[in-house]
């Protein structure tokens, strides 16, 4: 971890989640050596809390006071508690208008939220150029590599927890972040004698909003401003991300050398999904997290993933108000 002291770390924001085999849900949809990571047991209820006790870490590590980012709720409010629980930090949120009710978050001396007449993608620019007007730190968003940092501890405890290795890990993506964190843990753990292998890879959009999985299946290598959705929607808000230009290559490249893909799922398939989830694994998560089991689903009946196989799904968090 890239954190020079302990001292920098406020004790918790985020926690150990349970990894456990579900092997009703698994012979269900197919792949009866199924493992499910539940991130949905953090304490803000999704896997950003752990991007925001490393995020906040390293502000700290580094003397940052004051800096400014955007999110669709899930970050934000991760973040929010974090900086509170620091009580030096001020944050500064922005989210477009079709998420503004997934930010509950409220301002105070610490926090700030304001709402763009407009997309994720023009909110991120409207954070970007505040944070320039008043010489504020920049968060950085999927570039920000204290995010991967965090993000990778849901898998490297998962790999630890699991009987077997995985042979396939998927996750729900948006920018892609959790995917990036997840590869960085993988490649360190082989280079650590912890895996013996790098699992494949396989991505997750919803066919409302899947500009990377059309991408994909093209078989290019870029995204182009034809790809850009103005206005997604779709049940997965977490995942809503109708731009994917910048961050499209990093899971190409990721889904291609690992042998994995990016595929997209159906409306329909992500109610099913959640309520397998419920009623076989009780089980209540978000459409983005069960957005895995509808891949994994469709994989196995596609016999892209074998019936032998070690499936990891990552289930980010629990459903949050729209």
């Amino acid at each position: 971890m890239p954190i020079e002291s302990l001292d920098h770390l406020v004790q918790g924001l985020s926690r150990v989640t349970p990894c456990r085999p579900a092997p009703e849900l698994g012979r269900a949809v197919g792949v009866p050596r199924l493992w499910v990571k539940d991130e949905s047991q953090q304490p803000t209820g999704s896997t950003k809390d752990r991007l925001a006790a490393v995020v906040l870490a390293v502000l700290r590590q580094y003397g940052v006071k004051e800096f400014v980012t955007s999110s669709t709720g899930n970050t934000a409010v991760a973040l929010a508690r974090a900086v509170r629980r620091d009580g030096a930090i001020q944050a500064h949120f922005f989210c477009g208008r079709d998420f503004a009710g997934r930010h509950d978050v409220r301002t105070d001396e610490h926090v700030t939220v304001t709402v763009v007449d407009g997309s994720f993608a023009e909110a991120t620019e409207a954070a970007r150029s505040h944070a320039d007007r008043h010489g504020l730190f920049w968060e950085g968003g999927f570039f920000n590599w204290a995010r991967r940092e965090g993000l990778k501890l849901a898998y490297l405890e998962a790999f630890d927890a699991m009987e077997a290795e995985p042979d396939v890990v998927v996750q729900a993506i948006s920018s892609g972040m959790g995917i990036m964190a997840a590869h960085k843990g993988a490649v360190e753990y082989r280079h650590l004698g912890r895996l013996a292998r790098i699992p494949r890879f396989l991505m997750v959009q919803q066919d409302t909003c899947a500009p990377m999985a059309r991408a994909w299946r093209e078989n290019r290598a870029e995204l182009t401003d034809e790809d850009v959705i103005a206005h997604p929607d779709g049940l997965a808000r977490a995942i809503l991300l109708g731009d994917g230009r910048a961050s499209y290559p990093y899971m190409r490249d990721i889904a291609a050398a690992s042998g994995g893909a990016i595929v997209d799922v159906t409306q329909e398939e992500l109610v099913e999904a959640r309520r397998l989830l419920s009623d076989l694994e009780g089980l209540d998560v978000c459409h983005a997290s069960a957005a895995t089991v509808a891949a994994v689903r469709n994989e196995a009946a596609a016999h892209r993933i074998g019936p032998d196989e070690v499936v990891l799904v990552n289930l980010t968090g629990r459903q949050r108000p729209a």
